[in-house]
């Protein structure tokens, strides 16, 4: 799946992002109180991995809101569903940017051990 991903416009890639994100929180509103919040790590994951740090905030801003829409819509009584999809947006940030970072120290370092080989 992955070669997949990569061969793609990242354009189709982020909306592909977008779509699981939606499907995720049709889910999320549709099992209630059960939280999704470790299945919202994966478009994250993704789009970060092919896309950078701006695809890891996009889809982590579109899995707090969607996180936020299906909680308010299923507790319309609750108080704390704010602060706890801020919670959620900030983990599923922190994660995508970790992994954006990664897989950019990983390319820097892949380049330059293609400079080191071509000088020898």
């Amino acid at each position: 799946m992955a070669l997949m991903l990569e061969k793609l416009p990242p354009w189709l890639v982020l909306v592909i992002g977008f779509v699981l994100v939606a499907c995720l929180g049709v889910l999320d509103y549709l099992t209630g109180d059960y939280s999704l919040l470790i299945f919202y790590a994966i478009p994250v994951a993704l789009e970060a991995w092919f896309l950078g740090r701006a695809g890891a905030v996009a889809i982590s801003l579109a899995s707090g809101l969607a996180r936020l829409a299906s909680d308010y819509l299923s507790y319309t009584g609750t108080r704390f569903s704010y602060w706890n999809s801020l919670q959620d947006t900030a983990f599923l940030l922190m994660m995508g940017l970790l992994i954006a970072w990664v897989r950019q120290l990983l390319q820097e370092e892949s380049t330059e051990s293609e400079h080191r080989h071509k000088e020898h």
